[in-house]
C-alpha cells in the first residue's frame, strides 16, 4: 500500500494547493510583479485568484520562508569585507554599507544617513558583525 504524501503544516486548511501559493510568492519575490500581475499570469493556467489573497500569502509566508532559508544558509567564512556607497535618491540620500565575503556574495546590509565612522580602529561595532539597525549605529562610541 502506498504512503499518502505528508503535508507541510503551513499549507493546512488552504484552499489552492502548496505549488500555486509558492508559485505566487516566488514570483512577487523574483521578478517584482505587482498582485494584479500574478493574478493574469495564474489566469492564463487556469487559476482563479484574487490579487488580495496573493498579498494574505506574501504576508503569510515570506517571513517562514525566510525562517527556513536562514536555517538551511551557509555560514559566512571568517574572509569578508564591508563595502560603502553613497547613494543619493530624491526623497532622502544616504550610505550603503554591505558587507560582502570572498566569493562575491552580500552577508548583510545597512543603509544609514550619516556615515560610519570606525574611530580610527578600522573595526565594525561590538560583535564584529555589520549593524543591523541604525540605532545600534547611533549607541556605539564610535558614530560621529
Amino acid at each position: 500500500m502506498t504512503q499518502p504524501l505528508e503535508r507541510d503544516a503551513i499549507y493546512r486548511r488552504r484552499r489552492f494547493p502548496r505549488e500555486v501559493i509558492e508559485t505566487c510568492v516566488r514570483w512577487y519575490l523574483t521578478y517584482r510583479l505587482s498582485y494584479r500581475d500574478l493574478v493574469a499570469l495564474m489566469a492564463e493556467r487556469d487559476v482563479r485568484v484574487a490579487h488580495t489573497t496573493i498579498m494574505r500569502w506574501v504576508l503569510r509566508y515570506v517571513p517562514e520562508y525566510e525562517k527556513r532559508w536562514n536555517q538551511r544558509a551557509r555560514a559566512v567564512g571568517a574572509s569578508w569585507r564591508v563595502d560603502e556607497t553613497y547613494i543619493q535618491t530624491r526623497p532622502k540620500t544616504g550610505y550603503l554599507y554591505r558587507a560582502v565575503d570572498k566569493e562575491g556574495k552580500t552577508v548583510e546590509s545597512l543603509f544609514h544617513g550619516r556615515p560610519w565612522d570606525c574611530g580610527g580602529d578600522g573595526l565594525l561595532p561590538p560583535g564584529g558583525r555589520l549593524l543591523r539597525t541604525a540605532v545600534a549605529a547611533q549607541d556605539h562610541p564610535g558614530w560621529p
